[in-house]
């Protein structure tokens, strides 16, 4: 898998959104239907991360 991504943050009322734009080609075509749901877990991750870091 290989492409690039872009996280744009936003104010929304007391919240803070998270608009993700991904371009991800996958390299073998068995793995494009696995894809999305890569890439939704990821996300996750990356949100929980920064929650943890802002934290501290």
């Amino acid at each position: 898998m290989k492409g690039h991504w872009v996280g744009v943050f936003s104010k929304k009322d007391s919240h803070t959104e998270i608009d993700f734009t991904e371009e991800v080609y996958a390299k073998k075509l068995i793995m494009k239907p696995f894809v999305k749901a890569f890439l939704k877990k990821q996300q996750a991750q990356y949100v929980t991360d920064l929650k943890k870091e802002l934290q501290k």
